[in-house]
């Protein structure tokens, strides 16, 4: 029999035991943690700089255009390192370049050169080393951009580094090869312009034309199974016609598991005759072929080109175009954006020195990037000189119904569109502007007054409102199955920043509130005379107001979020990013926002008084990043994505209400027994685990100090992974796993290194990725591992079980017996034959052959019951 489930606050409550410890923790180890600001709206400046760039896998290698002559077809290319050990942080934890690039070598190269790429043929070592120098000799690919037929060619390098690894490295010496020209299947030349590769040295991203004839404004890929080759590329194609490209060795890439649309909704095409193709320049590709960043609208000023709108598409974006609202895109029109790279995940804090280069390394105090969450890109730009960090993380979260980053349009086309806010929830519930609201033209709006990275602020552009104006959003679902609008959900969330102007409601009589959201029948928040907000729900048909919060500041940046949770009923309210505990009513049951028009900034009827007496004014000031979840958000969720607020501390006490302890509230997919095999349930019992099996470990711990490091240090905060060790219909018992654990973000391309067969997300819960993990926690001295975690990479955690043994599968069960060893069913028979042995769960680590598996049982940190839907 399953227990039922327990409500949270049962045995010692986490923030009973934190609270007494949490000054001890924070002065030590995590006086580190609390120094890394949220830098996605921060441009910093560096001394790096040239026309153009590419930088080795490492991070650590990079070769700029530094100078033409267009009369001889001369290019100057500097090599420089980059010295991570040289980056500085200041109090507030912003990161100094000064003296991170080193001086480096010139080489004058007469071939009209201009963009170029790196391509490694042994992306795991991407240097060797000599007498104490390191040795780079990638090829390099470039096309001859000027007095030229824009021809791809490459030619090998030989770039050496001396006192590697320190604040001294240096170029020593940098020399290239002979030319060779880049050619098709079919001998032709592969005809464009700034390069792109992935790690492995077979996808070639580029600017150029669908015909492959010089013509350039368009996104184009060729493919090659031998890396870094000089022919054998396939005909060049439209990057939008990758999904439907018949050669198989594309689909490693996940860029080309879906076709591509515009923000607007809109297919990008999918043949060279029906045009609509993804216009763009200045393209970047990560390692693995997730996603591109390229620019995407033109450039108005004297250099014209498509130089505006840096933005991501791929797998992570959800396969549609994502303007990137931030530093990166600084204000419209006002610089010319082009050629950016990162060095992807190699300069993380969190990184084990087994990942690092030089392996054994550690990134404990110079680290990249700084913004606290799991998959920030770190990209340094060399013709705009600067250094800048984008959350790809804040963009697929499976409850996101809703999310305006209030920034411009961008158009199938490649134009701006400034009537219009892109919905990056990726519902395409578009935001339109009315009456006399627009986009702002500068990021300056969104930047703390203070200019301090502790101060709350906004994130790139922002909506601007002065009384008369907002942004609608038309919430359409004719089938009445998207949660949240036509579909009841037993959870929900609202977040926004909000800066009210300095003199909103001065002079003014009566009692002047003002909307800053209205959907009719499902919620409203209201800014108040007096300065307050105050939300209103309606649960179960009757709309539930939770009254004034305290006073907001004027003319500066607040965060606000509202939770409802349908399952206790209990709602939660946040003022940067940390629980008021005002007193709020409680309403179990269901909601849903409707069909209809959802307001920002102005109620239903737009109201253009600037000082309505009686009520029901418009907004004066600026709303930026509107989300809307359907669940519950947890009080650390929310802390990560409060830009500028010091709130993490006080999130880790926050206690989550009960409903987050439903299975499809912490992943809509984990909804039943047969799910509990899936990534989606992965996920879930990891979330569970991670935020009641913190309390139950914290309360039964013999080494509390080092406990409470695993709870508040720079890696995830107790990322306990789930096993299932019973269910029912309607409940699965999770074993979490023991207390003292790592967990560390990978790649695919590192699993890979383990288990050939560890792919991509496809294959996250096959044998094959269980294989892998474990191969690679094996490496790092534990006994087994998992993947719990999807994001834009897997996370895997590992730790030590204490009995370990091959079991003929016959042994183990009869649906383990009949070799699905991954579903849900052989799942709980591995755990049930470790408990009959004296521990709580178990998991399948290898499969040595078709009648045997590898099973290592553990004694986890705590066992509890959990609902799969409320």
């Amino acid at each position: 029999m399953v227990p039922p489930l327990r409500s949270w606050p049962c045995q010692r409550s986490l923030s009973r035991v934190l609270v007494p410890l949490l000054g001890l923790a924070l002065s030590t180890a995590e006086a580190l943690a609390a120094t890394r600001p949220s830098l996605v709206n921060t441009r910093i400046s560096t001394p790096f700089g040239s026309n153009g760039h590419t930088s080795s896998l490492d991070g650590r290698l990079f070769i700029g255009n530094v100078g033409e002559d267009h009369a001889t077809t001369t290019t100057t290319w500097r090599a420089r390192v980059f010295r991570p050990e040289a980056v500085t942080y200041d109090a507030e934890g912003k990161p100094s370049f000064s003296s991170a690039f080193s001086t480096g070598k010139t080489l004058q190269v007469k071939n009209g050169e201009n963009a170029l790429a790196f391509c490694f043929l042994n992306p795991a070592q991407p240097y060797t080393l000599s007498s104490g120098v390191a040795v780079y000799q990638p090829f390099i690919f470039d096309s001859m951009m000027f007095n030229g037929p824009n021809r791809f060619r490459r030619r090998t390098a030989d770039v050496r580094v001396s006192q590697p690894f320190t604040v001294q490295a240096e170029i020593a010496s940098f020399t290239t090869g002979a030319l060779e020209e880049l050619k098709t299947v079919s001998g032709a030349p592969i005809m464009g312009i700034e390069p792109t590769m992935t790690s492995d040295g077979r996808l070639l991203l580029f600017q150029g034309g669908p015909l492959n004839n010089g013509t350039i404004d368009y996104l184009m890929y060729s493919y090659n199974p031998t890396p870094c080759a000089a022919t054998g590329w396939s005909e060049p194609r439209p990057l939008s016609m990758m999904f439907n490209d018949p050669n198989p060795g594309l689909k490693r890439y996940p860029m080309a598991w879906q076709r591509m649309k515009a923000a607007t909704g809109e297919d990008f095409g999918d043949t060279v005759a029906g045009g609509n193709l993804i216009r763009a320049a200045y393209p970047w590709v990560d390692h693995e072929g997730r996603n591109v960043l390229y620019a995407a609208v033109g450039f108005t000023g004297a250099a014209g080109g498509r130089r505006e709108a840096m933005s991501l598409i791929g797998a992570d974006t959800g396969w549609i175009a994502h303007h990137i609202d931030g530093s990166l895109n600084t204000d419209r029109q006002d610089i010319a954006h082009l050629f950016y790279s990162g060095p992807m995940w190699n300069f993380e804090q969190e990184r084990t020195p087994s990942q690092n280069f030089p392996p054994g390394s550690s990134n404990e105090t110079r680290y990249l990037p700084v913004t606290k969450t799991h998959d920030v890109l770190s990209l340094f730009g060399s013709n705009t000189a600067d250094y800048n960090e984008v959350d790809l993380g804040e963009l697929l979260n499976p409850f996101q119904m809703l999310f305006l980053p209030m920034n411009e349009m961008v158009t199938r086309a490649g134009t701006y569109d400034l009537t219009r806010t892109p919905d990056s929830a990726g519902r395409f519930y578009t935001g339109t502007l009315v009456g006399t609201a627009q986009i702002s033209e500068k990021n300056d709006v969104t930047q703390p007054p203070s200019g301090s990275l502790w101060e709350p602020h906004g994130k790139g552009k922002a909506l601007v409102v002065s009384g008369g104006g907002a942004a609608t959003v038309n919430l359409t679902d004719s089938s009445s199955a998207i949660p949240g609008v036509g579909a009841f959900v037993r959870g929900f969330t609202v977040q926004l920043a909000i800066r009210p102007d300095a003199a909103i409601n001065q002079g003014c009589t009566g009692n002047p509130y003002r909307y800053l959201l209205a959907k009719p029948g499902g919620l409203d928040l209201i800014y108040e005379a007096n300065g307050a907000v105050h939300m209103s729900f309606v649960i179960n048909g009757q709309r539930v107001r939770l009254g004034f919060s305290q006073p907001l500041p004027k003319g500066v940046w607040t965060h606000l979020a509202y939770t409802w949770d349908g399952v206790t009923g209990q709602f939660g309210e946040y003022i940067n990013g940390k629980a008021t505990g005002r007193a709020l009513p409680t309403a179990p049951g269901s909601f849903r926002l409707g069909t209809g028009t959802l307001s920002i900034g102005a109620g239903p009827n737009l109201d253009t008084q600037s000082c309505p007496a009686n009520g029901e004014g418009s907004f004066k000031g600026y709303i930026d990043e509107v989300r809307f979840f359907t669940n519950a958000r947890s009080n650390r969720s929310i802390c990560l994505t409060t830009h500028g607020a010091d709130c993490k501390e006080a999130a880790i006490q926050e206690e989550p209400t009960g409903g987050q302890f439903v299975m499809n509230q912490q992943h809509p997919s984990c909804n039943g027994l047969s799910t509990l095999g899936s990534q989606a349930c992965a996920v879930s019992m990891h979330r569970v685990c991670a935020q009641r099996g913190a309390d139950d470990a914290l309360s039964s711990a013999t080494n509390f100090y080092e406990t409470l490091q695993q709870v508040i240090g720079n890696r995830p905060p107790i990322s306990l992974l789930g096993v299932p060790a019973s269910a029912t219909s309607t409940e699965v018992g999770v074993a979490c796993a023991p207390i003292q654990h790592q967990s560390l973000g990978v790649t695919f391309e590192e699993l890979a290194r383990s288990h050939a067969g560890c792919t991509d997300d496809r294959v996250s819960m096959s044998s094959d990725c269980t294989a892998a993990a474990h191969r690679w926690c094996q490496g790092l001295g534990w006994t087994t591992g998992m993947i719990f975690e999807m994001t834009s990479r897997p996370w895997v955690g590992c730790f030590n079980s204490g009995l370990i043994q091959d079991v003929a599968r016959s042994q183990l069960g009869p649906v383990s017996n009949a070799g699905s060893l991954t579903s849900a069913e052989s799942r709980l028979e591995v755990s049930k034959w470790c408990q009959a042995r004296g521990y709580g769960a178990g998991v399948v680590q290898e499969v040595p052959s078709t009648t045997t598996a590898h099973v290592h049982c553990f004694q986890p940190a705590v066992t509890q019951s959990w609902k799969f839907v409320p």
